[in-house]
């Protein structure tokens, strides 16, 4: 018997869907799983590729940001150093600035008393009256003798401190307004007019000349210049009360209580007063400064005012030391300086015409011909008020 082809078939066809039909569900599960795994792929995919994006956008930003931040860093930087420098620029404008106002002010103190000066010299001799011309000086008008042209002359040459600018800046330098000062020796006043404008109204000056031409002149310089507080005497201040002959020099000056120098031959003499300093001014209102300028008769001078040094621990002495004079009246230089010495003066020199003054020695003094010394008592502290620079 031949098999049936068609029958095998069949057999195998109602045989086979029994036995295939599981994998076939197996494999539409995997498909579905495989294509949610794929979607979740493709969405962790696209999410990475989102957040990757981001991140990049976000990296720009961020850089972009940085680079901000580094150009307001380098623009504040540039701010800062041009701070710096404005500052900078500031303190050295400041420093000019200083520099400039000290320049001006040294320089106005410079050219100012130049133009003071200058403004005083230029004014005319003017001639007062028959018998007088009148100088302007810092200090006021001062009257001259027409019969002294050299003295005239000497004056209208000197600087407008006058013939001793530099003592004239001693005086201004010790005496304080409502003092009382004397001036012996007087002259003509050029230095008593010092003293009355360093004094004032409130002060008192004592001006000591005895030589009848040249106290005419500092009557009327007084006059001249309202100096009410300036008490004139016609006496020569000294050792003892009484009555001498007077040398009167040809030169304006240079007269005095002893004989006059062979070069100026005998002059004239004339009877004058003497008196002490004591006896004309009560020690009681002592003196506070006293110049002395009495060609050789110093010691006679202190020895008349004993009262007022003892009565005044700070008065100061302005003297002139002269060794010729000393010579001619044959009193030793170191007596002349013990005289001063004793009663505590310590002694400094003035140097004309700055007025700056220095401790002296008498072997230093013995070196010049003639020499304005001032004498202070070391404890009095008046060592301080002293000019020492020019």
């Amino acid at each position: 018997m031949v098999d049936d082809p068609v029958k095998p078939a069949l057999v195998s066809d109602d045989v086979a869907p029994d036995a295939n039909a599981k994998p076939a569900r197996v494999s539409l599960k995997r498909r579905l799983f495989g294509g949610i795994f794929r979607l979740a792929d493709y969405a962790r995919r696209f999410l990475l590729a989102s957040v990757d994006h981001r991140l990049i956008e976000m990296q720009g930003s961020l850089v972009a940001i940085e680079r901000q931040l580094a150009d307001r860093a380098e623009r504040e930087a540039a701010l800062e150093r041009e701070l710096a420098a404005a500052r900078a620029d500031i303190v050295q404008v400041r420093a000019a600035t200083l520099v400039a106002r000290d320049n001006a002010s040294a320089l106005l103190g410079l050219v100012g008393p130049r133009f003071d000066e200058l403004e005083i010299k230029i004014r005319p001799l003017i001639p007062f009256d028959d018998e007088s011309y009148a100088v302007r000086l810092a200090d006021g008008y001062a009257l001259l003798p027409r019969s002294e042209p050299t003295f005239v002359t000497m004056v209208v040459n000197a600087p407008s401190g006058g013939l001793e600018a530099g003592t004239r800046r001693v005086l201004r330098a010790l005496i304080e307004p409502g003092m009382v000062v004397g001036d012996v020796g007087a002259n003509v006043g050029l230095l008593t007019l010092v003293c009355a404008r360093a004094t004032g109204p409130g002060g008192k000056v004592h001006a000591f000349e005895p030589e009848p031409g040249a106290r005419r002149q500092l009557e009327k310089t007084k006059a001249l210049n309202g100096l009410d507080w300036v008490e004139v005497h016609p006496l020569a201040a000294g050792r003892e009360p009484g009555t001498t002959q007077f040398n009167v020099s040809p030169i304006i000056g240079h007269s005095s209580i002893y004989q006059l120098p062979e070069a100026e031959g005998s002059g004239r003499t004339i009877d004058v007063q003497i008196a002490r300093l004591d006896d004309v001014v009560s020690p009681r209102t002592p003196f506070d400064v006293v110049k002395i300028d009495v060609e050789g008769a110093e010691l006679d001078v202190l020895a008349g005012m004993r009262g007022h040094i003892a009565a005044n621990p700070r008065i100061a002495l302005i003297a002139e030391f002269g060794p010729s004079h000393l010579a001619r009246l044959a009193v030793s230089p170191q007596s002349w300086w013990d005289a001063f010495a004793s009663h505590g003066f310590a002694a400094f020199g003035i140097e004309e015409p700055s007025g700056v003054c220095k401790p002296v020695t008498l072997e230093r003094a013995l070196g010049q011909e003639s020499i304005n010394l001032v004498f202070l008592r070391p404890d009095s502290g008046l060592t301080q008020k002293l000019p020492t620079a020019p």
